[in-house]
């Protein structure tokens, strides 16, 4: 994953806007101090980056002791000098920054200091998710072997129940291997011999729901292999193209899920590629960025409601080209709405889900199964050197008080070779 920062730009960063254009890593910037905070809220950053010149006085100081406190999924990285190591140290043991990176700057340790930053950031935000998951568990089997429970019978449950119960939802829920199985044995109890003995008359819908199951278990073990040829698929993308080129795929793929918006009546609503981008290139590969294209609007298609609108919106921010794709947030089992913080990261994960509901209605559509839809849309732009989040946004289309689901992929841009 690239990560993405917020730069409050001054005379002492310049040089750190250019060596993040250089390693290709997506930035945005701000020139007040005091625009950070607004920033931060509209948008998802993994760091904030300041030269320690521009925080010396007291009053600062203490808005960013408010930024660490109100942003704690954002790392500070200090940019310092040999001149201002007393409120360097004072700032790092207050833990008002995370690192920091001391001029002269060297390309490769200041990347070097990103991806390991990076690193720690996943680590704890996975640990404060795994730690929660824990005590569940915990709390399950307290449950599950509470003597009481067990003698009146109120708990029969066991651990191994929701494994099992994955194993359904990811294989046997909804048309395909399960439905197809059941058909079968439909298909053997119904069949009726001829009078010679040697031919079985099938009735028709019988064989009609026999044929449709197949396709969907056939469409299942395509996508297995598709899914599998990402997994295996280390080799990062040489290949560069203009980004216009990502408009093609695009208008195909909304060709093909038209069906899929039909069914709740949905539509989708596609802006331009700003013309500044016009000149640059991306790295693609036309047919993997097709399966995320695919995946990310069949996403948005299946977790929106009757009559919504889809909006797919590219902006050009700084070195990267920006695709939002933005659906409306409805209330979760759990009673969170859209996607929890606390699980922003985890959506990335195989086999994750918030949901465990299955709607069969897109099964066809898909290319990506089991769980594995957004891992392969990550693995994917990362062998692009692009990142991609999803998040809540405050509703800025509707004229309603909700909020949206965004997911924001960034595509670094180099200049076209002349």
């Amino acid at each position: 994953m690239i990560p993405h920062s917020l730069l409050l730009e001054s005379e002492n960063t310049k040089q750190i806007s250019d060596l993040l254009k250089e390693i290709n890593y997506t930035f945005e910037r701000v020139v007040q101090f005091e625009e950070i905070a607004k920033t931060l809220e509209g948008g998802k950053f993994h760091f904030l980056i300041f030269h320690i010149a521009d925080v010396t006085n007291e009053e600062k100081q203490n808005k960013l002791r408010e930024i660490t406190k109100n942003f704690p999924q954002v790392l500070i990285l200090l940019i310092t000098d040999k001149t201002k190591w007393d409120i360097t140290a004072s700032l790092l043991k207050q833990h008002m920054v995370y690192d920091f990176i001391q001029t002269p700057i060297e390309t490769n340790h200041f990347q070097f200091t990103l991806d390991r930053s990076l690193q720690y950031l996943l680590t704890k935000l996975k640990s404060q998710f795994v730690l929660e998951a824990e005590n569940h568990l915990y709390k399950r089997m307290v449950e599950i072997f509470d003597w009481k429970k067990s003698l009146s019978h109120k708990e029969n449950e066991n651990i191994a129940s929701d494994i099992i119960h994955q194993m359904n939802i990811n294989l046997f829920q909804g048309s395909g291997i399960g439905t197809l199985m059941s058909v079968v044995s439909i298909l053997i109890a119904k069949s009726k011999l001829d009078d010679e003995g040697k031919n079985y008359s099938i009735p028709k819908p019988i064989m009609d729901l026999l044929s449709e199951n197949y396709d969907a278990a056939k469409s299942m073990f395509d996508s297995m292999s598709i899914s599998q040829s990402v997994i295996d698929d280390e080799s990062i993308i040489e290949t560069q193209e203009s980004p216009i080129k990502l408009l093609p795929i695009i208008d195909y793929e909304l060709e093909t899920l038209n069906e899929a918006l039909s069914i709740k009546s949905q539509k989708i609503n596609l802006s331009q590629i700003p013309s500044s981008v016009i000149g640059k290139k991306i790295r693609f590969d036309a047919t993997k960025l097709s399966y995320v294209i695919r995946e990310i609007l069949l996403n948005a298609i299946k977790y929106s409601k009757e009559k919504d609108m889809i909006y797919l919106i590219f902006f050009h921010k700084e070195n990267f080209l920006e695709l939002k794709v933005i659906n409306p947030a409805y209330q979760n089992q759990d009673g969170t709405n859209g996607i929890p913080e606390k699980f922003e990261s985890f959506v990335f994960e195989p086999f994750f889900r918030i949901s465990s509901v299955v709607d069969d209605s897109y099964a066809k559509f898909e290319q990506f199964r089991f769980g594995l839809g957004l891992p392969l849309v990550k693995k994917i732009l990362d062998l692009h050197k692009s990142n991609v989040q999803i998040y809540n946004i405050e509703n800025n289309f509707r004229n309603e008080n909700s909020k949206d689901i965004c997911l924001t992929i960034r595509f670094p841009l180099s200049e076209e070779e002349k």
